[in-house]
């Protein structure tokens, strides 16, 4: 009498690699997705930070000159990383009722990034010799999105 053995090879077929590759990519392709989403979360995080330092380094300053009407920030002395310039883009369009000064519409620059800046204030109703200064910035996140960023505060003249 004759066996037969049965001989099997001790590998794996080609289904359960490719199984094992599709898994391994769709895995690869979600942790880069996440990290992709998460600098960029960072990177908005960021901006709207120095947003926030321009806006209060601008409004210290006016209020150091308690609340002059012609406050000009190209006039004051930053460090080499804040630079002011005069703009000609308005980022506060619902200031134009009355009672509100336009001081001035700026470029700021802070750590590479730019914003439009505008001035404006308007003498308290409710409180006399105090002023409230509302800077707005705007700028365009990595999406090309708007987005803005207003502070306001106030200072006595």
């Amino acid at each position: 009498m004759t066996q037969k053995h049965k001989s099997r090879s001790h590998g794996f077929t080609l289904v359960e690699c490719m199984v094992v590759m599709l898994i391994l990519m769709v895995t690869f392709g979600g942790i880069m997705s996440f990290r992709y989403y998460t600098v960029l979360s960072t990177e908005r995080a960021e901006t709207q930070l120095l947003a926030a330092r321009a806006a209060i380094v601008i409004s210290e300053a006016w209020r150091g000159q308690k609340g002059a009407d012609d406050f000009d920030p190209t006039q004051q002395s930053f460090d080499d990383h804040f630079l002011v310039q005069s703009g000609s883009v308005s980022t506060f369009s619902e200031a134009a009722g009355p009672g509100y000064l336009h001081l001035g519409n700026y470029q700021i620059q802070v750590e590479g990034r730019r914003f439009n800046a505008t001035l404006v204030y308007e003498n308290s109703a409710a409180i006399q010799n105090v002023r409230i200064l509302h800077v707005v910035l705007a700028w365009q996140d990595g999406k090309r999105l708007r987005q803005t960023f207003h502070l306001s505060t106030l200072t006595q003249t």
